[in-house]
């Protein structure tokens, strides 16, 4: 499932993606029970979250936060 930044305070499953309203996408992949957080074109983590930890992020003129959980990964805007 695909969600916008209406969506948001949203947790993706590994294969979901949000896109803000300038049309980056964010998404996670699964790294030995980590969560490596994806921005835009990235092919490099932005931060590898385990369940519990987070990270603030500015894109596309916003403030973000990402939050490794155990079912998945928590996008909000901050």
């Amino acid at each position: 499932m695909d969600y916008s930044e209406k969506d948001l305070p949203v947790v993706l499953k590994e294969t979901e993606i949000v896109t803000l309203s300038d049309g980056t996408k964010i998404r996670y992949e699964e790294n030995g029970g980590a969560r490596d957080l994806m921005i835009g074109d990235e092919w490099t983590p932005r931060a590898t979250l385990f369940p519990g930890n987070d990270c603030a992020f500015d894109c596309g003129g916003g403030s973000y936060r990402a939050v490794g959980l155990d079912e998945g990964m928590q996008v909000e805007k901050v």
